[in-house]
């Protein structure tokens, strides 16, 4: 009986990896760089505005010409010392419109008056505002105009920092608290502020409450810096990916060597 011979069966051929992991994982980097940077940019765009300091009658805090960022306020709490804006028809007896930034010295149930000596007092306290600018306002009369306020609930009392040049609550009365419309939290850019002193003449005289501190824009920074590092890591390892993908398989569709 003759036995039939068979030819050997063919050497199992591994299978073909359509989508290398590394470029899943490169793309997913990707991904989440771009994810960060948009969210970091979009907190920014809608919590951060730059404007130019039209006056000065925030002098020296906020220089003339100056730009400004103001972070938006979302029901924060405001607290003496703090750097408002908001728009003149927020005041009791408005003059006209427009945009206005001072500083914040009384809130509700305060009495602050002036002035004992040349000296802002709240609740009796005399402040140390080292914040003024001391040569003019210790030569304009208009700087130490007499005037005792009590503060009620939702009303805040703002002044400048150059009391001589300044139309604050001293001639047009408090300010609604809810016309407040941000905090100046930083000078110059909004990508590349320097953050405004926080001022503590305030609670150094004993008074609660201290100057808005603005902790979200450092976080926003990290969150921009580090989705542009993720990206720029994920799109560099996708193209060398892609590329080391693409020379394996033109190698393997012409064969080995020789033939």
């Amino acid at each position: 009986m003759t036995e039939l011979a068979f030819p050997p069966a063919p050497p199992d051929v591994p299978k073909r990896r359509w989508i290398s992991p590394a470029l899943v994982v490169c793309v997913i980097v990707t991904v989440l760089g771009i994810g960060g940077t948009v969210s970091g940019l979009g907190l920014m765009f809608f919590s951060y505005r730059s404007f130019t300091v039209p006056g000065s009658v925030m002098s020296p805090a906020l220089k003339p010409g100056g730009s400004i960022v103001v972070r938006a306020r979302r029901g924060e709490e405001v607290h003496r010392g703090d750097v408002v804006m908001f728009d003149r028809s927020a005041f009791a007896h408005p003059d006209s419109a427009g945009l206005s930034a001072f500083r914040v010295v009384a809130v509700a149930g305060d009495v602050v008056a002036c002035c004992t000596g040349g000296q802002l007092s709240v609740d009796g306290r005399p402040i140390s505002e080292t914040y003024l600018s001391q040569d003019q306002y210790a030569h304009d009369s208009r700087a130490t105009m007499p005037f005792l306020t009590r503060m009620h609930e939702g009303e805040v009392f703002v002044l400048g920092d150059e009391r001589g040049k300044a139309m604050d609550s001293r001639f047009h009365g408090v300010v609604r608290l809810s016309g407040v419309d941000g905090f100046v939290v930083g000078t110059g850019g909004v990508f590349r502020p320097e953050p405004l002193p926080r001022t503590t003449a305030f609670t150094d005289a004993g008074l609660p409450g201290a100057p808005f501190d603005d902790r979200m824009y450092p976080a926003l920074r990290w969150c921009l810096l580090g989705g542009a590092v993720v990206f720029f890591a994920g799109f560099t390892g996708l193209i060398v990916t892609v590329v080391r993908t693409a020379g394996r398989r033109r190698r393997a569709a012409a064969g080995p060597p020789g033939h």
